[in-house]
């Protein structure tokens, strides 16, 4: 697990607060983890969210993001 991996080398990575604990992490936006780490989280986390929605919404969202 990834995100087990991350919480272990950061310790400004933790369970996620409002989240499933095991699959999800938290990230103090102030600490030390490099902005790159944190940039690859954020867009790995908003790919599977985006990809577990209906493809209706999907297509919502992307042409809101179009204008």
């Amino acid at each position: 697990m990834r995100g087990g991996a991350l919480r272990k080398q950061y310790k400004d990575i933790i369970p996620g607060y409002y989240a499933n604990k095991l699959h999800w992490n938290s990230i103090a936006a102030a600490g030390e983890v490099p902005d790159d780490l944190m940039k690859d989280m954020l867009d790995e986390s908003y790919h599977l969210i985006f990809g577990s929605l209906s493809k209706k919404k999907q297509a919502e969202i992307l042409e809101t993001e179009q204008h």
